[in-house]
């Protein structure tokens, strides 16, 4: 992995004019990518040492002068390179519409048809870096046809038709810096620094409910934000996540907001903590337990807080989870990103944040006999079984029961009520011990990787998109610990000097939302725009690490990526979220933002 020969006590020192980092003021109202005016051009009192460590030595770095938003809040924009790589067409098999093989053999395979249809395919294959748990290894392999330059898209289009009207029907167009191979760029990286003496409170929030979405705008405009930046990863609806739940909005993993647990974490993944006992803000991988006991004393763990009953959207829950891969079933209870793992036998509770009403739980598998233990996941005949055997217990503030509804959904949520809702094993377990008129009692504790709690009356927290990227002022990643290695791995269970099979998670280059803590307690929120040829082609997680570890973060994580990417700040869109390749510009809805509110 790249290491920065500097000493960490010289990263952050007053650049002398022989750095190959080229100051610009832009002048002018401008476009996505060309920043108005917000504030008064200041002097950086430190700057980051050398050039920013984005392509080959060669590739100077232009900055401009910081923008002072607010007291002890700057805006900086840093940019580099030229586009170097091209379009071309990925070649998806025509039965199975496998884009990524595991067997090159599979791959040639494939390419020897393209070939025969008239085209000249080739093979590319896909290397993985090493990390903390995770080895370096091949990946995969693809298939594609053409190269392109940046300004010939239209060429890749034209192909691609080609390749459609042969049969190869499920074929996309990309840029191959997507690879994360060398690559000249270009790149464009914006970054917000709050110093610890900033008057500003640094939260999360959401839009009018946790089950909806909203724009990164949006949600600065509801919260009075200076700064926001897009916050968790979440569940989208759509032909490419044929898991969803049905809630767009709904967070991957944890959310935390003024103390209050509004989504529970997928235990042991990585998160950016804002306003909490380790200061202002710290990164630390988060557990989290919430039990209740009933009005007769017994008592249980809830699976879940605001999510579909029934689904863990990233895994790394409690109870009876497993996750489906293929055909295969394991019971599983550690994180896996973007994956669906499910539970027959789960209680859920539902805030009035989540909505007006209770969702209908989800049922998304047949009996499944474990092979290990026996144990049974038993998801009844049909969906109406299923559903007259659910139940929710409606109570009101003081989780005081109100009444128990048998099939659950459509519940109404009392203002500052609750609602548990059970399935399977949990629902026996729910009407075996409420009582109308008793009071459930709560309590949930949230966790750091020392065990220690991190709680504190003013705390906000939001889910990783990323392992964890700097640690101790040095490129440190932990993609297994965040459920992004081989499903087939089970880190708790490796040996000494043992690591998991990689994916290609540390692989690709995407636009990055990225959030560190300097040495000095500053909070860095930082932006790498993607997707775009002529303007930035995104950061691999490597690549986003080495700039942070660059600006200075002593600790660092990733927020979404990709189209969630997005920063505005006074109101002002700052970057440029696409979707797609050479895509139009998109204000995607999200879960959730990482906001800067100015204080009276």
């Amino acid at each position: 992995m790249p290491h920065n020969p500097i000493p960490r006590s010289a990263r952050r020192v007053r650049a002398p004019a022989a750095l190959a980092v080229t100051s610009v003021l832009l002048l002018g109202a401008g476009a996505p990518g060309q920043l108005p005016p917000t504030g008064d051009a200041v002097a950086v009192g430190t700057e980051p040492v050398g050039r920013m460590p984005l392509g080959p030595a060669d590739v100077p770095t232009h900055t401009r002068p910081a923008d002072v938003l607010a007291p002890g809040v700057t805006y900086r924009k840093f940019w580099q390179g030229e586009a170097s790589d091209s379009w071309a067409v990925w070649v998806r098999d025509r039965h199975s519409g496998t884009e990524t093989f595991g067997s090159i053999d599979l791959a040639r395979k494939l390419a020897a048809d393209v070939n025969a249809a008239g085209f000249t395919a080739r093979v590319d294959t896909f290397t993985v870096p090493a990390s903390v748990d995770t080895d370096s290894r091949i990946v995969g392999y693809g298939v594609r046809v053409g190269r392109f330059a940046a300004d010939r898209r239209e060429d890749a289009v034209q192909t691609k038709q080609a390749l459609a009207a042969a049969g190869f029907t499920n074929s996309r167009i990309f840029f191959t810096a997507e690879d994360g191979g060398a690559s000249r760029g270009p790149w464009q990286v914006r970054v917000i620094t709050v110093a610890p003496s900033a008057r500003v409170t640094l939260k999360a929030v959401h839009g009018k409910d946790i089950q909806g979405s909203e724009t990164v705008r949006q949600l600065a405009q509801a919260s009075g934000a200076l700064v926001a930046v897009n916050g968790s990863e979440f569940d989208i609806s759509g032909p490419n996540n044929t898991g969803s739940g049905g809630f767009e909005g709904v967070p991957q993993g944890l959310y935390l907001q003024n103390n209050t647990l509004l989504s529970a974490p997928n235990n042991g993944r990585t998160a950016l903590l804002l306003e909490g006992l380790k200061g202002r803000a710290a990164v630390d991988e988060i557990s989290s337990e919430t039990r209740i006991t009933a009005p007769d004393g017994a008592t249980r763990v809830i699976d879940g807080i605001n999510r579909a009953t029934g689904q863990v959207l990233g895994c790394g829950g409690v109870g009876n989870d497993y996750r489906r891969s293929g055909e295969d079933r394991v019971r599983t209870l550690q994180p896996w990103r973007n994956t669906n793992c499910v539970d027959p036998d789960e209680i859920v509770v539902f805030r009035p944040e989540w909505g007006a009403a209770t969702p209908t739980p989800v049922r998304r598998d047949g009996t499944w006999t474990d092979p290990a233990t026996g144990w049974q996941a038993q998801w009844y005949a049909d969906d109406a079984e299923f559903a007259d055997q659910s139940v929710d217990v409606v109570m009101d503030g003081n989780w005081v029961v109100k009444e128990l509804r048998s099939r659950a959904g459509g519940s109404p949520i009392p203002p500052g009520g609750r609602v548990l809702q059970g399935i399977g094993a949990g629902a026996d377990w729910l009407r075996a011990h409420s009582e109308v008129g008793k009071a459930f009692k709560p309590g949930s504790t949230v966790r750091g990787r020392d065990g220690r709690s991190v709680t504190t009356p003013t705390l906000s927290a939001v889910a990783g998109g990323t392992p964890a990227l700097v640690r101790g002022g040095e490129v440190w990643m932990n993609p297994a610990a965040n459920g992004m290695s081989q499903t087939s791995c089970v880190p708790a269970a490796l040996g000494p000097g043992e690591k998991c099979r990689a994916n290609n998670t540390l692989l690709q280059r995407h636009a990055r939302t990225l959030a560190g803590v300097t040495a000095a307690g500053e909070l860095l929120l930082v932006t790498i725009d993607g997707r775009d040829p002529a303007l930035s082609v995104g950061a691999t997680l490597p690549e986003a690490a080495e700039v942070m570890k660059w600006l200075g973060a002593e600790d660092a994580v990733g927020m979404g990526s990709g189209g969630d990417t997005t920063l505005v700040a006074k109101d002002t869109l700052y970057n440029r979220p696409v979707d797609d390749w050479g895509g139009p510009l998109r204000e995607r809805p999200m879960s959730n933002a990482v906001v800067i509110v100015e204080k009276p």
